[in-house]
C-alpha cells in the first residue's frame, strides 16, 4: 500500500515518470539511502520523510512480529512441558492405564464412578477421545 501511494505521490507532486517515481518509493521504504532520483521540491521532501518514517516502523513491525512468532511457537512447547510436569506432580496414588481400547474403556469406567486418579497411555489419539 504505502509502494503505491509512494509512487502515486513522486508521479502527481514531481510529475515523474512511474519507473522512476516506483524505485524512489522503494528505496525510501527499504531505508536504503540512495541519492534521490531527480531533484525534489519541498512537497517530495514532505512525501520522502513520510514515506522514510512509515518504511522504518513497517521494517520494524515486521521484525517484531517475526521475532513474537518464533517466541511464540518456542514458548508453547515450554508451557506444554511445564503443564504435564505440573499434571504428573499432582498425581499422587494414581492408576497408569495402559491402552484405550474396549477393555481401556471399561476400566476407564470404574475407576471414574470410583473417583480413582488415573493416567491412560495409548498409542492411537482417537482412542483417547
Amino acid at each position: 500500500m504505502l509502494t503505491v501511494v509512494g509512487a502515486v505521490g513522486y508521479v502527481y507532486i514531481e510529475g515523474w515518470p512511474w519507473l522512476d517515481a516506483l524505485y524512489m518509493t522503494v528505496i525510501t521504504l527499504a531505508a536504503v539511502g540512495c541519492q534521490e532520483v531527480q531533484p525534489l521540491s519541498d512537497v517530495g521532501r514532505n512525501l520522502t520523510m513520510v514515506l522514510l518514517t512509515a518504511g522504518i516502523t513497517g521494517i520494524g513491525v515486521w521484525f517484531a512480529l517475526i521475532t513474537s512468532f518464533i517466541v511464540e511457537f518456542d514458548l508453547g512447547d515450554v508451557r506444554k512441558r511445564r503443564w504435564r510436569t505440573r499434571m504428573f506432580e499432582d498425581l499422587d496414588g494414581h492408576v497408569i492405564l495402559c491402552g484405550g481400547g474396549r477393555t481401556g474403556r471399561q476400566v476407564r469406567e470404574e475407576l471414574m464412578a470410583l473417583g480413582q486418579q488415573f493416567v491412560v497411555i495409548e498409542r492411537d489419539p482417537t482412542r483417547l477421545e
